[in-house]
Protein backbone atom coordinates (compact mmCIF):
# COMPACT_ATOMS: atom_id res chain seq x y z
CA UNK A 1 0.00 0.00 0.00
CA UNK A 2 1.35 3.42 -0.94
CA UNK A 3 2.20 6.00 1.70
CA UNK A 4 -0.51 8.34 0.40
CA UNK A 5 -3.14 5.62 0.80
CA UNK A 6 -1.93 4.87 4.34
CA UNK A 7 -2.03 8.53 5.29
CA UNK A 8 -5.55 8.98 3.94
CA UNK A 9 -6.66 5.92 5.94
CA UNK A 10 -5.05 7.40 9.07
CA UNK A 11 -6.91 10.67 8.46
CA UNK A 12 -10.29 8.91 8.12
CA UNK A 13 -9.66 6.80 11.23
CA UNK A 14 -8.49 9.85 13.19
CA UNK A 15 -11.67 11.81 12.50
CA UNK A 16 -13.86 8.76 13.10
CA UNK A 17 -12.16 8.54 16.49
CA UNK A 18 -12.91 12.20 17.18
CA UNK A 19 -16.57 12.19 16.07
CA UNK A 20 -18.19 8.80 16.73
CA UNK A 21 -19.34 9.84 20.23
CA UNK A 22 -20.13 13.50 19.42
CA UNK A 23 -23.83 13.30 18.34
CA UNK A 24 -24.88 11.81 21.67
CA UNK A 25 -22.49 13.49 24.09
CA UNK A 26 -25.01 16.15 25.11
CA UNK A 27 -28.00 13.80 25.68
CA UNK A 28 -25.71 11.31 27.48
CA UNK A 29 -24.49 13.93 29.96
CA UNK A 30 -27.91 15.54 30.43
CA UNK A 31 -29.36 12.11 31.23
CA UNK A 32 -26.84 11.90 34.07
CA UNK A 33 -28.21 15.16 35.50
CA UNK A 34 -25.15 17.15 34.40
CA UNK A 35 -26.21 20.81 34.18
CA UNK A 36 -26.73 22.35 30.75
CA UNK A 37 -24.15 25.04 31.56
CA UNK A 38 -21.52 22.41 32.34
CA UNK A 39 -22.38 20.49 29.17
CA UNK A 40 -21.82 23.72 27.23
CA UNK A 41 -18.43 24.00 28.93
CA UNK A 42 -17.57 20.44 27.91
CA UNK A 43 -18.46 21.12 24.27
CA UNK A 44 -16.84 24.54 24.24
CA UNK A 45 -13.46 23.35 25.50
CA UNK A 46 -13.08 21.07 22.49
CA UNK A 47 -13.08 24.12 20.21
CA UNK A 48 -11.28 26.48 22.59
CA UNK A 49 -8.13 24.37 23.03
CA UNK A 50 -7.16 24.30 19.32
CA UNK A 51 -7.89 28.02 19.08
CA UNK A 52 -4.97 28.72 21.42
CA UNK A 53 -2.61 25.86 20.57
CA UNK A 54 -2.59 25.64 16.76
CA UNK A 55 -0.32 28.62 16.17
CA UNK A 56 2.28 27.26 18.64
CA UNK A 57 2.13 23.78 17.13
CA UNK A 58 2.50 25.38 13.69
CA UNK A 59 5.60 27.28 14.78
CA UNK A 60 7.09 24.18 16.42
CA UNK A 61 6.46 22.04 13.31
CA UNK A 62 8.14 24.59 11.04
CA UNK A 63 11.08 24.89 13.45
CA UNK A 64 11.82 21.16 13.42
CA UNK A 65 10.72 20.67 9.81
CA UNK A 66 8.84 17.43 10.63
CA UNK A 67 5.16 16.50 10.87
CA UNK A 68 5.14 12.75 11.59
CA UNK A 69 5.75 13.18 15.36
CA UNK A 70 2.67 15.40 15.65
CA UNK A 71 0.58 12.92 13.64
CA UNK A 72 1.57 10.17 16.07
CA UNK A 73 0.79 12.40 19.07
CA UNK A 74 -2.57 13.35 17.51
CA UNK A 75 -3.64 9.72 17.02
CA UNK A 76 -2.41 8.68 20.46
CA UNK A 77 -4.17 11.52 22.31
CA UNK A 78 -7.41 10.99 20.33
CA UNK A 79 -7.49 7.39 21.57
CA UNK A 80 -6.42 8.44 25.08
CA UNK A 81 -9.31 10.91 25.33
CA UNK A 82 -11.83 8.12 24.87
CA UNK A 83 -9.97 5.93 27.36
CA UNK A 84 -10.70 8.75 29.83
CA UNK A 85 -14.37 8.75 28.77
CA UNK A 86 -14.59 5.00 29.36
CA UNK A 87 -12.84 5.22 32.72
CA UNK A 88 -14.70 8.30 33.98
CA UNK A 89 -18.09 8.52 32.20
CA UNK A 90 -19.07 11.65 34.14
CA UNK A 91 -19.32 15.35 33.37
CA UNK A 92 -15.83 16.02 34.72
CA UNK A 93 -14.43 12.99 32.91
CA UNK A 94 -15.85 14.19 29.60
CA UNK A 95 -14.52 17.69 30.29
CA UNK A 96 -10.94 16.43 30.64
CA UNK A 97 -11.44 14.10 27.69
CA UNK A 98 -12.60 16.99 25.48
CA UNK A 99 -9.58 19.04 26.52
CA UNK A 100 -7.37 16.14 25.38
CA UNK A 101 -9.43 15.76 22.17
CA UNK A 102 -9.08 19.49 21.52
CA UNK A 103 -5.31 19.18 21.85
CA UNK A 104 -5.43 16.18 19.50
CA UNK A 105 -7.37 18.20 16.91
CA UNK A 106 -4.68 20.87 17.10
CA UNK A 107 -2.42 18.39 15.28
CA UNK A 108 -4.75 18.31 12.26
CA UNK A 109 -2.65 20.79 10.32
CA UNK A 110 0.29 18.38 10.50
CA UNK A 111 -1.74 15.67 8.73
CA UNK A 112 -2.49 18.16 5.94
CA UNK A 113 1.06 19.41 5.61
CA UNK A 114 2.59 15.94 5.72
CA UNK A 115 0.61 15.17 2.55
CA UNK A 116 1.12 18.53 0.81
CA UNK A 117 4.75 19.04 1.87
CA UNK A 118 6.23 18.04 -1.47
CA UNK A 119 3.36 19.17 -3.72
CA UNK A 120 3.76 21.99 -6.22
CA UNK A 121 1.39 24.97 -6.22
CA UNK A 122 -0.38 23.45 -9.23
CA UNK A 123 -1.10 20.19 -7.37
CA UNK A 124 -1.88 21.75 -4.00
CA UNK A 125 -5.65 21.96 -4.56
CA UNK A 126 -5.87 18.33 -5.68
CA UNK A 127 -3.94 17.20 -2.62
CA UNK A 128 -6.09 19.35 -0.33
CA UNK A 129 -9.24 17.89 -1.87
CA UNK A 130 -8.11 14.32 -1.13
CA UNK A 131 -7.21 15.21 2.47
CA UNK A 132 -10.52 16.97 3.15
CA UNK A 133 -12.49 14.14 1.54
CA UNK A 134 -10.77 11.57 3.77
CA UNK A 135 -11.39 13.77 6.81
CA UNK A 136 -15.10 14.07 6.14
CA UNK A 137 -15.41 10.41 5.18
CA UNK A 138 -14.19 9.59 8.70
CA UNK A 139 -16.68 12.03 10.23
CA UNK A 140 -19.49 10.54 8.12
CA UNK A 141 -18.49 7.07 9.30
CA UNK A 142 -18.61 8.26 12.91
CA UNK A 143 -22.07 9.77 12.45
CA UNK A 144 -23.33 6.59 10.77
CA UNK A 145 -21.95 4.35 13.53
CA UNK A 146 -23.48 6.46 16.29
CA UNK A 147 -26.83 6.71 14.48
CA UNK A 148 -27.11 2.94 14.03
CA UNK A 149 -25.49 1.62 17.23
CA UNK A 150 -26.04 4.11 20.05
CA UNK A 151 -29.66 3.26 20.80
CA UNK A 152 -28.79 -0.42 21.32
CA UNK A 153 -25.33 -0.22 22.87
CA UNK A 154 -25.01 3.26 24.36
CA UNK A 155 -22.03 5.54 24.93
CA UNK A 156 -19.75 2.71 26.11
CA UNK A 157 -19.55 1.21 22.60
CA UNK A 158 -19.10 4.65 21.01
CA UNK A 159 -16.07 5.35 23.20
CA UNK A 160 -14.73 1.81 22.74
CA UNK A 161 -14.92 2.22 18.95
CA UNK A 162 -13.11 5.54 19.34
CA UNK A 163 -10.28 3.90 21.29
CA UNK A 164 -9.97 1.06 18.77
CA UNK A 165 -9.90 3.23 15.64
CA UNK A 166 -7.54 5.73 17.28
CA UNK A 167 -5.18 2.88 18.21
CA UNK A 168 -5.27 1.50 14.66
CA UNK A 169 -4.55 4.99 13.28
CA UNK A 170 -1.61 5.24 15.69
CA UNK A 171 -0.14 1.93 14.52
CA UNK A 172 -0.47 2.85 10.83
CA UNK A 173 1.00 6.32 11.45
CA UNK A 174 4.16 4.69 12.83
CA UNK A 175 4.80 3.20 9.36
CA UNK A 176 4.74 6.58 7.60
CA UNK A 177 8.01 7.95 6.26
CA UNK A 178 8.68 11.67 6.65
CA UNK A 179 9.18 13.36 3.23
CA UNK A 180 12.76 14.57 2.93
CA UNK A 181 13.41 18.29 2.82
CA UNK A 182 16.87 19.84 2.64
CA UNK A 183 17.24 22.83 4.96
CA UNK A 184 20.50 24.54 5.80
CA UNK A 185 19.30 25.57 9.26
CA UNK A 186 16.21 25.90 11.38
CA UNK A 187 14.33 29.13 10.53
CA UNK A 188 13.97 31.87 13.12
CA UNK A 189 10.59 32.39 14.76
CA UNK A 190 10.53 36.00 13.51
CA UNK A 191 11.03 34.72 9.96
CA UNK A 192 8.20 32.21 10.33
CA UNK A 193 5.85 34.85 11.75
CA UNK A 194 6.41 37.01 8.66
CA UNK A 195 3.40 35.15 7.17
CA UNK A 196 1.11 37.42 9.23
CA UNK A 197 1.73 40.11 6.61
CA UNK A 198 0.35 37.94 3.81
CA UNK A 199 -3.01 39.54 2.87
CA UNK A 200 -4.04 36.51 0.82
CA UNK A 201 -3.78 34.30 3.92
CA UNK A 202 -6.03 36.63 5.93
CA UNK A 203 -8.64 36.98 3.18
CA UNK A 204 -9.13 33.25 2.72
CA UNK A 205 -9.02 32.70 6.48
CA UNK A 206 -12.02 35.05 6.80
CA UNK A 207 -13.90 33.21 4.01
CA UNK A 208 -13.13 29.91 5.74
CA UNK A 209 -14.24 31.42 9.04
CA UNK A 210 -17.65 32.28 7.54
CA UNK A 211 -18.11 28.81 6.00
CA UNK A 212 -17.07 26.91 9.13
CA UNK A 213 -19.10 29.21 11.38
CA UNK A 214 -22.28 28.68 9.37
CA UNK A 215 -21.65 24.92 9.20
CA UNK A 216 -21.31 24.76 12.99
CA UNK A 217 -24.40 26.95 13.61
CA UNK A 218 -26.60 25.00 11.20
CA UNK A 219 -25.86 21.34 10.48
CA UNK A 220 -24.11 20.80 13.82
CA UNK A 221 -26.77 22.54 15.92
CA UNK A 222 -29.76 24.67 14.86
CA UNK A 223 -30.70 22.75 11.70
CA UNK A 224 -31.59 19.82 13.94
CA UNK A 225 -33.79 22.16 15.98
CA UNK A 226 -35.63 23.17 12.80
CA UNK A 227 -36.23 19.50 12.03
CA UNK A 228 -37.47 18.81 15.56
CA UNK A 229 -39.89 21.73 15.31
CA UNK A 230 -41.43 20.00 12.28
CA UNK A 231 -41.82 16.76 14.20
CA UNK A 232 -38.77 14.93 12.86
CA UNK A 233 -37.95 11.52 14.29
CA UNK A 234 -34.34 10.76 15.37
CA UNK A 235 -33.75 8.60 12.27
CA UNK A 236 -34.85 11.50 10.04
CA UNK A 237 -32.41 13.85 11.76
CA UNK A 238 -29.74 11.20 11.27
CA UNK A 239 -30.49 11.01 7.53
CA UNK A 240 -30.27 14.81 7.33
CA UNK A 241 -26.83 14.80 8.97
CA UNK A 242 -25.54 11.94 6.83
CA UNK A 243 -26.86 13.58 3.63
CA UNK A 244 -24.95 16.74 4.47
CA UNK A 245 -21.80 14.78 5.39
CA UNK A 246 -21.94 12.58 2.26
CA UNK A 247 -22.32 15.62 -0.02
CA UNK A 248 -19.46 17.30 1.91
CA UNK A 249 -17.22 14.31 1.12
CA UNK A 250 -18.34 14.25 -2.52
CA UNK A 251 -17.64 17.96 -2.97
CA UNK A 252 -14.11 17.49 -1.63
CA UNK A 253 -13.44 14.83 -4.27
CA UNK A 254 -15.07 17.00 -6.96
CA UNK A 255 -12.85 19.95 -6.01
CA UNK A 256 -9.77 17.86 -6.85
CA UNK A 257 -10.94 16.90 -10.37
CA UNK A 258 -9.48 18.38 -13.55
CA UNK A 259 -12.84 19.94 -14.43
CA UNK A 260 -13.13 21.78 -11.10
CA UNK A 261 -9.54 23.00 -11.29
CA UNK A 262 -10.13 24.20 -14.87
CA UNK A 263 -13.28 26.12 -13.84
CA UNK A 264 -11.31 27.64 -10.99
CA UNK A 265 -12.02 28.79 -7.45
CA UNK A 266 -13.52 32.15 -8.36
CA UNK A 267 -16.69 30.72 -9.93
CA UNK A 268 -17.01 27.65 -7.72
CA UNK A 269 -16.44 29.39 -4.39
CA UNK A 270 -18.80 32.24 -5.24
CA UNK A 271 -21.55 29.89 -6.46
CA UNK A 272 -21.37 27.54 -3.48
CA UNK A 273 -21.41 30.39 -0.98
CA UNK A 274 -24.61 31.56 -2.65
CA UNK A 275 -25.89 27.98 -2.23
CA UNK A 276 -25.01 28.22 1.45
CA UNK A 277 -27.07 31.41 1.74
CA UNK A 278 -29.97 29.76 -0.10
CA UNK A 279 -29.73 26.83 2.31
CA UNK A 280 -30.16 29.17 5.30
CA UNK A 281 -33.25 30.77 3.74
CA UNK A 282 -34.87 27.46 2.77
CA UNK A 283 -34.31 25.85 6.18
CA UNK A 284 -36.73 28.24 7.90
CA UNK A 285 -39.25 28.41 5.04
CA UNK A 286 -39.87 24.74 4.25
CA UNK A 287 -42.64 22.97 6.15
CA UNK A 288 -41.72 19.32 5.56
CA UNK A 289 -38.97 17.24 7.13
CA UNK A 290 -38.60 15.32 3.86
CA UNK A 291 -37.99 18.60 2.02
CA UNK A 292 -35.18 19.46 4.45
CA UNK A 293 -33.19 16.34 3.59
CA UNK A 294 -32.16 17.14 -0.04
CA UNK A 295 -31.54 20.77 0.95
CA UNK A 296 -28.57 19.54 3.02
CA UNK A 297 -26.67 19.05 -0.24
CA UNK A 298 -26.52 22.83 -0.66
CA UNK A 299 -24.57 23.10 2.59
CA UNK A 300 -22.50 19.98 1.94
CA UNK A 301 -21.27 21.39 -1.37
CA UNK A 302 -19.29 24.04 0.53
CA UNK A 303 -16.94 21.41 1.98
CA UNK A 304 -14.76 20.97 -1.06
CA UNK A 305 -15.82 23.91 -3.19
CA UNK A 306 -15.27 26.52 -0.48
CA UNK A 307 -13.28 25.18 2.42
CA UNK A 308 -10.68 23.02 0.65
CA UNK A 309 -10.22 25.78 -1.96
CA UNK A 310 -9.76 28.32 0.85
CA UNK A 311 -7.13 26.12 2.46
CA UNK A 312 -5.25 25.66 -0.80
CA UNK A 313 -5.49 29.31 -1.84
CA UNK A 314 -4.38 30.53 1.59
CA UNK A 315 -1.19 28.45 1.36
CA UNK A 316 -0.44 28.80 -2.35
CA UNK A 317 1.90 31.77 -1.93
CA UNK A 318 3.50 30.56 1.31
CA UNK A 319 6.97 29.00 1.21
CA UNK A 320 6.94 25.34 2.24
CA UNK A 321 9.03 25.95 5.37
CA UNK A 322 6.42 28.47 6.63
CA UNK A 323 3.28 26.55 5.74
CA UNK A 324 2.72 25.04 9.18
CA UNK A 325 2.79 28.47 10.81
CA UNK A 326 0.47 29.88 8.13
CA UNK A 327 -1.95 26.98 8.50
CA UNK A 328 -1.89 27.43 12.28
CA UNK A 329 -3.02 31.03 11.83
CA UNK A 330 -5.61 29.99 9.23
CA UNK A 331 -7.11 27.28 11.42
CA UNK A 332 -7.11 29.46 14.54
CA UNK A 333 -9.10 32.10 12.68
CA UNK A 334 -11.74 29.72 11.35
CA UNK A 335 -12.03 28.33 14.89
CA UNK A 336 -13.15 31.83 15.91
CA UNK A 337 -15.93 31.58 13.31
CA UNK A 338 -16.92 28.17 14.65
CA UNK A 339 -17.32 29.79 18.07
CA UNK A 340 -18.77 33.22 17.29
CA UNK A 341 -21.34 32.46 14.57
CA UNK A 342 -23.22 29.90 16.72
CA UNK A 343 -23.12 32.32 19.68
CA UNK A 344 -24.62 35.15 17.61
CA UNK A 345 -27.19 32.81 16.04
CA UNK A 346 -28.11 31.53 19.50
CA UNK A 347 -28.50 35.08 20.79
CA UNK A 348 -30.82 35.99 17.89
CA UNK A 349 -32.83 32.84 18.54
CA UNK A 350 -33.09 33.68 22.25
CA UNK A 351 -34.15 37.28 21.61
CA UNK A 352 -36.80 36.58 18.97
CA UNK A 353 -37.98 33.15 20.05
CA UNK A 354 -37.72 31.94 16.45
CA UNK A 355 -34.88 30.57 14.32
CA UNK A 356 -35.82 32.74 11.34
CA UNK A 357 -33.64 35.70 12.33
CA UNK A 358 -30.72 33.41 13.19
CA UNK A 359 -30.80 31.74 9.78
CA UNK A 360 -31.36 35.00 7.89
CA UNK A 361 -28.32 36.47 9.64
CA UNK A 362 -26.27 33.52 8.38
CA UNK A 363 -27.73 33.91 4.87
CA UNK A 364 -26.50 37.52 4.83
CA UNK A 365 -23.11 36.36 6.09
CA UNK A 366 -22.88 33.84 3.24
CA UNK A 367 -23.93 36.49 0.72
CA UNK A 368 -21.22 38.85 2.03
CA UNK A 369 -18.65 36.07 1.61
CA UNK A 370 -19.83 35.37 -1.94
CA UNK A 371 -19.62 39.05 -2.94
CA UNK A 372 -16.17 39.42 -1.36
CA UNK A 373 -14.94 36.31 -3.17
CA UNK A 374 -16.29 37.47 -6.54
CA UNK A 375 -14.73 40.93 -6.13
CA UNK A 376 -11.40 39.39 -5.11
CA UNK A 377 -11.14 37.15 -8.17
CA UNK A 378 -12.39 39.83 -10.59
CA UNK A 379 -9.76 42.21 -9.24
CA UNK A 380 -7.08 39.52 -9.50
CA UNK A 381 -8.06 38.75 -13.09
CA UNK A 382 -7.90 42.44 -14.09
CA UNK A 383 -4.52 42.78 -12.37
CA UNK A 384 -3.10 39.81 -14.28
CA UNK A 385 -4.44 41.11 -17.61
CA UNK A 386 -2.95 44.52 -16.94
CA UNK A 387 0.42 43.02 -16.02
CA UNK A 388 0.37 40.83 -19.14
CA UNK A 389 -0.27 43.86 -21.35
CA UNK A 390 2.40 45.97 -19.69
Amino acid sequence: MSQTARLLIVISLFWFTQYVYVPYTTPFLLAQKVSADFVGLVVGFYGAVPLFTRIFIGLFSDKIGKFKPMIIVGCATAALASVVRLTYPTGMGFLWANIISGFSSSMWMCFILFHTKTLTKENLQRGMGYVMASCNLGILGGFFASATLYESYGMFLMCLLSVCTGSIALLISLTLKEPTEHRLQSPKVSDLLHVVFNKRLWFFAVIGMIQQGILMATAMSFSNEVAHSLGAQPWQVGIMTMTMSASYVASCYISSTHLAIRIGPGILMTATQLCMGLYCVLMVNLDSVYALIPVQILLGSTGGLVFSWCSAEALSQIESYRRSTALGIFQSLFAIGMTMVPIIAGYLFEQSGTLTNAFYFQALLALAGAIATAVYYIHRRHTRLRDAQA
